[in-house]
């Protein structure tokens, strides 16, 4: 359940310093740096948005429920220093799989599709009763996936529990198309401030 953290900052003191001594102006410098950080950010945030329902299999609404409203740069207020850091925080344990579409068979088991692949579970099931006129278990929410409990004590009498994938959204977020786009802004920041800076020193001349 621990929550994980997608932080875009442009960590180097140094380089910051010397676009101070360029502008001339310490907070039209944080001013300059909080606006490319937070549109790098934003820009960040768009693509982890649509990479990972491909890569998880889940709904985008789901994603970005799990994501929530980024920490953005922000300038120093009532004595709180200026930040310049643009997080993405998301937490959660492994997801049911009710999430993924599943569907249970006839000739038995479950085919679900977490992160978009067919996967097969035998002897799992999402009803009770007999067929045709199975009914839909509404434990644990309705659409869960259940399997007996195998390892019971009592053979007439196992009980269930409900499955649930490998699918962890802040594991997700640090691998694959997602880490690619958290790479693509980190080497677009560089540029896009020099950028910046050079907009501003034209105003100035």
């Amino acid at each position: 359940m621990a929550a994980v953290a997608l932080k875009f900052v442009d960590d180097n003191h140094l380089r910051f310093q010397k676009a101070v001594e360029r502008i001339g102006n310490r907070k039209t410098a944080e001013r300059a740096y909080r606006k490319v950080i937070n549109k790098t950010g934003t820009k960040l945030r768009k693509g982890v948005l649509k990479t990972l329902p491909k890569q998880t299999g889940l709904p985008s609404r789901t994603i970005r429920k799990a994501l929530g409203k980024p920490k953005r740069a922000s300038a120093s207020y009532k004595g709180n220093a200026a930040s310049l850091s643009y997080v993405l925080t998301t937490k959660g344990g492994l997801i049911s799989l009710k999430h993924f579409k599943p569907r249970e068979l006839k000739r038995g088991g479950v085919v679900a599709r977490p992160r978009g692949q067919r996967l097969y579970l035998e002897k799992a099931f999402m009803k009770g009763g007999r067929f045709p006129n199975r009914k839909t278990l509404n434990m644990d929410g309705a659409g869960a996936v259940f399997r007996a409990n195998l390892n019971a004590s009592k053979r007439w009498y196992r009980g269930f529990h409900s499955l649930k994938s490998s699918v962890r959204i802040p594991d997700e977020m640090v691998i694959g198309p997602s880490k690619a786009e958290y790479d693509n802004a980190t080497r677009s920041f560089a540029p896009a401030m020099e950028a910046e800076i050079r907009r501003l020193l034209a105003l100035k001349s």
